[in-house]
């Protein structure tokens, strides 16, 4: 049975919260004709496989989650393995086919829900868009001015794919679309200043003061002076995420347990979950979650001693656009080692070519690693396997 590789990419509604995840697999004899590693449909390997290994549960964690169906595994057996909130996707070239429609039209009366891609047609609407649930368009085929005729004649939800920047973003919510998906979220918003809040700025100046090896006493002050980040801090450490191996039940213990060095890591993550509300901040908390232990995983190949400090440094890779500011104004606020400044603002060494990898797989361009996986003895496929355990771990850290 072949290693199926994850992708895990959220769809958010206008607040930018999460409303569902659209889940792309790969496997590892992907055909050597074209691209190495193009996403594939949920067809009966991969729906066994993923089975095998915890099922789709493992994977979705009860969030709604957007498959690409092959239409060769519409049937019983393997609709069993999916979550029965599956958004399914029916590809492009398959959605002009009589069987297929009356096909999804069967899953619809499952429950299951049908997304489709915008297919204009010169004989008015096709088929295909009267019993879709959800309808995808691109930012980039579809203007912001188009918008209003479309809400007009679809009844499915529209999803805009490839919303590059907040402005676009903005652009789209306010001409009445509900759901997003693109690399906006991950970017700063270019509007107002920069924010930062009380708990944050007091978690800054403990990243300081752990680097700086202030005595423990002036750590455990920070802590007692604000029992919300110790409670925050002490739930963080005992998830499941980071595998401590023994509950801890105070700063102390934490500090005699693990150091100054690995307790900036639980600081960082602290600094983006400690305004977490209702939901808004989670998309980027996952995102940063999974960068870092990506470039962890990555480092204990490659170069073992900066496993702590590569997490650490794609956690703060998305600081700017937690704090709505330039990186250079982000390491300025913090004392950081040079390894890590020079990954953060140039992309230099080896912690910056970690970072660059992290980052191609955010964008899915696997098919561009290998100049930057081979100069650290890497492969893509170490790549592709680091990201779907991230993934997996990622989840983790909502859960004692």
């Amino acid at each position: 049975m072949s290693i199926i590789y994850l992708h895990k990419e959220p769809v958010l509604d206008r607040n930018k919260c999460l409303f569902g995840n659209e889940l792309s697999f790969r496997k590892t004899n992907a055909s050597p004709i074209g691209l190495r590693w193009p996403s594939l449909s949920v067809d009966e390997e991969v729906a066994s496989t993923i089975s095998s290994e915890g099922g789709f549960q493992r994977w979705t964690r009860n969030n709604r989650a957007f498959l690409l169906l092959d239409v060769s595994a519409m049937k019983a057996d393997v609709l069993a393995l999916l979550p029965k909130n599956s958004i399914l996707q029916v590809p492009e070239k398959d959605i002009l086919d009589k069987e297929v429609l009356l096909k999804a039209a069967m899953l619809k009366k499952l429950t299951y829900q049908i997304a489709i891609d915008y297919t204009p047609s010169g004989h008015g609407l096709l088929p295909a868009h009267g019993i879709a649930d959800f309808v995808r368009i691109s930012a980039l085929s579809v203007p912001v001015g188009q918008v209003a005729a479309l809400l007009k004649g679809l009844r499915g939800k529209l999803i805009v794919q490839g919303v590059e920047d907040g402005e676009s973003f903005a652009g789209y919510r306010d001409a009445g679309l509900e759901l997003f998906q693109g690399p906006f979220f991950m970017r700063p918003s270019g509007e107002g200043s920069p924010s930062v809040s009380s708990d944050q700025q007091v978690l800054l100046q403990l990243f300081n003061d752990l680097r700086a090896n202030k005595d423990v006493d002036v750590i455990e002050r920070a802590f007692k002076n604000s029992p919300k980040l110790a409670y925050g801090l002490l739930r963080l450490m005992n998830s499941a995420f980071f595998h401590v191996g023994r509950k801890i039940n105070s700063i102390g213990d934490a500090i005699t347990l693990l150091g100054y060095e690995n307790l900036q890591k639980w600081v960082v993550l602290l600094l983006f979950e400690v305004d977490h509300r209702d939901g808004q901040s989670y998309p980027l908390i996952e995102k940063a979650l999974v960068r870092g232990r990506l470039m962890e995983s990555l480092a204990k190949k490659t170069e073992r001693t900066l496993a702590d400090s590569a997490f650490i440094t794609g956690m703060l890779s998305f600081m700017n656009t937690l704090f709505n500011m330039e990186p250079d104004e982000v390491t300025q606020k913090l004392n950081l080692v040079q390894a890590i400044q020079d990954a953060l603002t140039g992309r230099k060494g080896v912690l910056g070519t970690l970072l660059a990898l992290a980052e191609k797989a955010d964008r899915q361009e696997y098919d561009d690693m290998d100049g930057d996986a081979k100069a650290l003895g890497l492969s893509p496929e170490d790549v592709l396997w680091a990201e779907t355990n991230a993934v997996m771990d990622a989840g983790n850290v909502f859960e004692s």
